[in-house]
């Protein structure tokens, strides 16, 4: 169980890190198509669609690091209601039905991967499986974080006692 954490958090280190690069690559490409479009009076034809692109990533891959952080929005007044042991299994169940969501998005993203990736782009010329497979990617690690959370949900409801965060 440990390796498996250890890992994830790893996983989870270079998605945030690739979400700063990603922001930072974005922000100079949208600043660089205002200089040319107002100083310059030439647009650059493939900064927006670059921008589009690197926004899809972001969000997805940000996603991802919201499950594994356990920050995305929730109804807790009516968890909080609850005595411990039905706060677990309903986290349990709240996660296993995120769970079949995200197993939903990586299925839809390879199929969509099939369909797009003999098509380009039509500013950058690339493959649109690139932008397109930030829903498979990002739907895989949601599942990751989020089935590891439900297994560690589990282990504590069924032991009564809190994992530890190691």
């Amino acid at each position: 169980m440990s390796f498996i954490r250890k890992t994830l958090d790893r996983v989870n280190f270079l998605a945030e890190y690739a979400v700063c690069a990603l922001l930072a690559v974005m922000v100079v490409v949208v600043f660089l198509q205002v200089i040319f479009r107002f100083v310059i009076r030439s647009s650059l034809p493939w900064s927006e669609e670059l921008a589009r692109y690197l926004m899809v990533w972001i969000v997805f891959l940000g996603a991802s690091i919201g499950v594994k952080r356990k920050s995305h929005i929730g109804v807790e007044a009516v968890v909080a209601m609850l005595p411990d042991s039905m706060r677990r299994w309903t986290s349990i169940l709240v996660n296993a039905l995120c769970c079949v969501f995200f197993v939903f998005m990586v299925h839809y993203g390879r199929m969509i991967l099939r369909v797009v990736s003999s098509q380009l782009s039509p500013a950058m010329e690339i493959s649109m499986a690139i932008p397109y497979s930030a829903v498979f990617v990002g739907g895989a690690l949601m599942f990751a974080h989020c089935f590891f959370q439900m297994v560690e949900l589990m282990i504590e409801a069924i032991s009564g006692r809190a994992v530890k965060n190691a």
